[in-house]
């Protein structure tokens, strides 16, 4: 058995994606945002590889990067036919399913894409010259670092981007194999906009926090500033990140930091929140030195929380050096401390310690936290994840969730990889610890991110990611015999219930795109909070409920896991709803569920996640409502704007909406005869701070005005859509 800093070893590879031997075979295809249907079964069975290069497993999603524990040359260069969407489709005989991304290039292959098996992860990468003008890498050199995992014979590789030695942000790419080593999928959030040289910074890192500083007032974290890439829409720069707190966190995100982008001549590019910060995962840190004097004892507890007694049994651990009692497991390597100290000064660890085991001795509230933890960990390691990368990371539980002035945060999360540590918090005064499947619906948090390689938490992505939680946090509580809840109800053991996968409409979810409770995803969803960050707690359902939905058609627990845990190692952080229809339909393939491809194909149907979503969105109507269409002049116009609709039967704000990414605004309005005005606030920038003009829907509801006595009242219609008049 290896030694976990040899198997988490970063594999850095320099391969040329442009090699003189790629023979261009036909024209490109038109580029448009759809999904190309059919897939074939190509050799989707459970056989195993022959010749294995990664460590082998019959359980899913094991992370291994012993794959190629040293850097490997560039191989002899090689003829590869330059293949379009119409070569691929024959290869597959006409059932591969191929989805482009908003820029018009491949982003999801389900299929075969090369002519030869690959021998590994090196030689894969041979597969991406074939299609690399479909993912629009037209130029350049991309360096990748590297994990692999296997299971039922598929082998998963998993690069990142580089331009030069700095790596580009959230740019990720997975390709599976299939037993026979062809590879069969793909999926991509690579930049295809690299082809710029770099100019000479005129600003240093210093600079680049002084201007954030300047710009926000936030406590900058200096340790994190670095040169990164930063590829957005059609942009891609060399630019500083720079990292700070965020004082307008809503405890509902989770997002206790802010990421900014500040390119190299001063100019701020963008930012937004992230619970994540940039260590590196692969270091070693000297984290499991806090376990080696540690001796677990196995102690039982009745634990009393919001009136209701539980059983549970904890390893509490005797340091032989102090002579006191841990909540730690040195087994699992899971240890509890402040939060406070570890955030807040400088890494601090003070841990929960005593000088014996009786319940008296520890915080209740910390007690169970731990135990919940714990279960977290044994599902995962069940499934063959060992802590949530996958190599048995150590865990550390942060209790005192608060922000710098020691206010607390009501609210349990996921703090990402800081300093070799899976980090979590939780708060003493909160219920949501109390419950399994929300500590698994965060551990799941950072199970996502390590596969992803990164997190937009935003729009469909975040709502996507929200959803995983959910999903993997309910079957983790039922599974581990935790609950005997029948409704798929999320926190129903917390006394603090939040979601229903069975019936999203408990909640004010959306069941469907446009319907009521659905929320459009938008630009201005980067910054703000408003409209839940386009969705990513409300429109998580759009996914979410679809776990219930195949479980009541026979899938069990077991298979349920199996299938999510397959989908999550073939994910990137842009994937959107379009790139996870084909994501699910491979991993029903590759985990042996071909009965849920026609469930899936249904689903999506039905619940409005194929082609142009925001269309979707702007015509969908509902029986006591009324479609309302706000259209802007650009979407420059509008992307920082929030319409605002007030009815004095609902105490002032019926509700704000932003715009979409088309350059629409929508909402559904109650035609029950209720009289509403509607305004627009336009702001200058995405960070909301300064108003630049209001207006509102004048008396003939003609046009918008900034007079206050030339206000419209209006009602809606039932069941119609109905356009109002530009913004300009």
């Amino acid at each position: 058995m290896k030694s976990r800093k040899l198997r988490a070893f970063a594999i850095l590879m320099v391969m040329s994606l442009l090699m003189t031997g790629c023979s261009k075979t036909a024209e490109k295809t038109t580029k448009t945002k759809n999904t190309e249907e059919g897939y074939e079964k190509h050799s989707m069975d459970s056989k195993e590889s022959t010749e294995e290069t990664t460590t082998e497993t019959t359980e899913p999603s094991q992370r291994d990067t012993s794959v190629r524990p040293v850097a490997t040359p560039t191989p002899t260069p090689e003829e590869i036919p330059m293949l379009t969407a119409s070569d691929i489709q024959s290869m597959n005989n006409n059932n591969a399913l191929i989805v482009y991304n908003d820029e018009g290039n491949v982003s999801t292959i389900v299929g075969r894409f090369f002519h030869r098996p690959v021998a590994d992860e090196d030689d894969a990468i041979n597969a991406v010259k074939g299609v690399q003008e479909l993912l629009g890498l037209e130029t350049g050199y991309f360096p990748f670092a590297v994990y692999g995992c296997k299971y039922q014979g598929y082998t998963y590789y998993t690069y990142q981007q580089m331009k030069g030695d700095i790596t580009v942000s959230d740019a990720t790419l997975k390709i599976v194999l299939d037993p026979e080593g062809y590879p069969c999928m793909l999926q991509s959030s690579l930049a295809s906009n690299l082809n710029y040289t770099a100019s000479s910074p005129s600003i240093t890192e210093k600079d680049a926090e002084e201007i954030v500083k300047n710009l926000f007032g936030y406590r900058v974290l200096p340790e994190y500033t670095k040169p990164t890439v930063y590829a957005g829409k059609a942009l891609a720069l060399h630019c500083y990140q720079v990292y700070t707190d965020n004082p307008n966190n809503d405890p509902s995100f989770d997002m206790p930091y802010m990421i900014h982008y500040i390119s190299y001549d001063g100019e701020y590019i963008i930012g937004y929140p992230t619970a994540f910060l940039p260590t590196d995962p692969f270091a070693d840190y000297g984290n499991e030195s806090y376990f080696k004097d540690m001796q677990p004892i196995d102690c039982s507890y009745t634990i009393t929380i919001s009136g209701n007694e539980i059983d549970i049994t904890v390893p509490i651990s005797y340091n032989s050096v102090d002579g006191k009692y841990y909540l730690c497991d040195p087994s699992r390597k899971i240890i509890v401390a402040d939060f406070y100290e570890y955030i807040y000064n400088n890494g601090n660890l003070v841990f929960d310690c005593a000088d014996d085991t009786d319940a008296s001795s520890f915080n209740a509230s910390h007690l169970l936290d731990y135990y919940y933890y714990i279960e977290a960990y044994d599902f995962y390691k069940e499934f063959n994840i060992e802590s949530t990368d996958g190599f048995g990371m150590p865990i550390l539980i942060l209790h005192g969730y608060c922000d710098e002035n020691k206010k607390p945060i009501r609210n349990c999360s996921c703090c990402g990889i800081i300093n070799g540590w899976s980090v979590f918090s939780a708060n003493d005064g909160y219920t949501f610890g109390h419950s399994l499947d929300l500590v698994a619906h965060e551990y799941t948090h950072g199970v996502t991110f390590y596969s992803r390689q990164g997190s937009l938490y935003y729009n469909e992505y975040g709502a996507i990611n929200e959803a995983y939680s959910d999903i993997m946090g309910n079957i983790c509580e039922m599974y581990m015999g935790e609950t005997t809840d029948t409704e798929w109800i999320l926190g129903e053991r917390s006394g603090d219930d939040c979601r229903s996968m069975s019936n999203p409409y408990q909640y004010n979810q959306p069941m469907y795109v446009g319907d009521l409770y659905y929320i459009s995803t938008s630009p201005l969803s980067y910054m703000s909070g408003l409209d839940d960050k386009g969705g990513v707690h409300s429109n998580n359902t759009l996914i979410s409920h679809m776990c219930y939905y195949f479980y009541m058609n026979g899938e069990s627990l077991e298979d349920l896991t199996r299938f999510f845990l397959t989908s999550i190692e073939m994910q990137t952080p842009n994937a959107d709803y379009d790139d996870f229809y084909a994501i699910f339909v491979a991993a029903a393939m590759f985990s042996g569920h071909d009965e849920l491809v026609p469930l899936i194909t249904s689903y999506w149907e039905s619940a409005g996640l194929n082609g142009p979503r925001e269309k979707t969105a702007e015509t969908t109507t509902m029986e006591g409502y009324e479609r309302a269409i706000i259209p802007f002049y650009s979407p420059d116009v509008g992307q920082y704007c929030v319409v605002q609709v007030y009815s004095g039967a609902y105490n002032g704000l019926y509700l704000y909406t932003t715009m979409q990414w088309d350059g629409i605004a929508t909402f559904l309005g109650p035609a029950d005869g209720t009289q509403f005005m509607i305004g627009i606030t336009e702001f200058s920038d995405a960070s909301m701070s300064t108003i630049v003009k209001e207006k509102w829907l004048n008396h003939d509801l003609t046009a918008w005005t900034d007079d206050p006595y030339d206000v419209g009242i209006l009602t809606f219609d039932n069941n119609v859509v109905f356009t109002y008049p530009t913004y300009q």
